[in-house]
């Protein structure tokens, strides 16, 4: 299932991608991939979410651990050329874009819920991943324009997941 997301993206990427301006989303891309690989170290033994592999999956993405690489590493950047680069310049418009992509990786997600391609834990539903989309969307649009205030906000984010969903310290 999470092989087909993969390529869902590319083609999206692909087709309404601005790669013109690449190199103006590649610092808010490392923000997206370094928060992707600080959840996969920092919840390592303690996953409020985990991808399984199921059908082709088994073949090409058979770990969480090799599939959480391929969002960050394949979907992310395919992703951030059409987010941004599109991204509105009309401030209610901006709030629907943050919205849309927001549902779009929810829709994704529930799929992936209801094909048990990904399993929830430690009190995580699908209504904390929609929260969490509509935090990482913003968070993404702030990075673009002041890189600081992105990271400043993120870090009340992670220590509000880590005492609200008792995540213990990694060892």
């Amino acid at each position: 299932m999470q092989t087909l997301f993969v390529l869902f993206f590319i083609f999206i990427g692909i087709i309404f991608g601005v790669w013109t301006r690449w190199k103006e989303f590649y610092p808010t891309l490392l923000f997206w991939i370094i928060a992707n690989l600080l959840y996969d170290s920092l919840f390592h033994d303690y996953r409020l979410w985990e991808f399984i592999p199921v059908w082709i999956d088994k073949i090409f993405l058979p770990t969480h651990t090799i599939i959480s690489a391929a969002i960050a590493l394949l979907i992310y950047p395919f992703v951030i050329v059409v987010y941004l680069g599109r991204f509105p310049r009309k401030n209610y418009v901006k709030l629907l874009w943050i919205l849309l992509w927001a549902s779009i990786f929810q829709g994704v997600e529930v799929l992936a819920y209801f094909n048990q391609s990904i399993m929830h834990h430690h009190g995580w539903t699908l209504v904390w991943s929609y929260i969490f989309n509509l935090i990482t969307f913003s968070l993404l649009a702030i990075h673009k324009w002041k890189h600081w205030l992105a990271w400043l906000l993120a870090i009340p984010v992670v220590f509000f997941i880590f005492l609200y969903f008792h995540v213990p310290i990694p060892k």
